[in-house]
């Protein structure tokens, strides 16, 4: 499970990549808005970028079948 030839977990890393990748930008639109900047600030910036890099990650998962975070650093 988690390798190359897993086709439902590479999908499943694609619709996950798909998601993260809206709510980076949902959460890039709220903190340039200024609703997060007045309320979260740094949060946000933090969360906007954690989501990009799981999303470059499942998205990298899911196209080449290498790098997935379920799994260790191999």
């Amino acid at each position: 499970m988690w390798d190359e030839d897993d086709h439902f977990g590479r999908w499943a890393q694609g619709i996950c990549a798909i998601f993260l990748a809206l709510f980076a930008a949902v959460d890039a639109y709220m903190f340039f808005s200024g609703f997060f900047l007045i309320f979260y600030g740094i949060a946000a910036i933090i969360l906007f970028f954690a989501s990009l890099r799981y999303c470059w990650r499942c998205a990298k998962y899911a196209l080449t079948g290498k790098g997935n975070v379920n799994r260790d650093e191999y």
